[in-house]
């Protein structure tokens, strides 16, 4: 199973939206952060705002915060309102259902299944669970640095 940037990169934004819940952020700033396209984030941030995620403010001292505290955010939301299906294999599809196996096979509904689990999973996480590590990013306009923490889980580090 996987996801579009599209959604990976609106994940990204709540992420740094959520890191830095002091200021607003633009989306340059963002974008240059993550090495990604300024433009792509646009239609991203966009959507978000849309969708209710993000607030976004205009003009002098504007732009981006979250609209909702982390909490609050579930990540499943999220990737439902960003995603534009879940086709996870072509007979998903009704326009491109050309496998010679239908109806018959079994597939289809194990794969309903395992899908219906995953968004499940994320339907139990938030935005707020997604930042347990992120204390170990600055977020500055270089280049995203890891800051040093303790190795605490009892295993020598390599």
């Amino acid at each position: 199973m996987q996801l579009t940037s599209y959604t990976d990169y609106a994940l990204r934004v709540l992420l740094y939206l959520a890191m830095s819940p002091n200021r607003q952020a633009n989306i340059t700033e963002i974008a240059d952060f993550f090495n990604i396209s300024r433009n792509h984030l646009v239609k991203v941030v966009h959507q978000l705002g849309s969708k209710g995620f993000v607030k976004t403010t205009r003009g002098k001292g504007g732009g981006l915060s979250l609209q909702q505290q982390p909490e609050m955010i579930k990540i499943g939301a999220v990737v439902r309102s960003m995603e534009n299906h879940f086709n996870w294999v072509e007979c998903f599809d009704p326009a491109q259902q050309r496998c010679r196996l239908l109806p018959g096979c079994g597939l289809k509904p194990l794969l309903t299944r395992a899908g219906n689990a995953y968004l499940q999973v994320l339907d139990t996480a938030t935005l707020a669970d997604a930042l347990l590590d992120t204390a170990r990013v600055e977020l500055s306009q270089n280049e995203p640095q890891a800051t040093s923490i303790p190795n605490t889980d009892g295993l020598k580090s390599a």
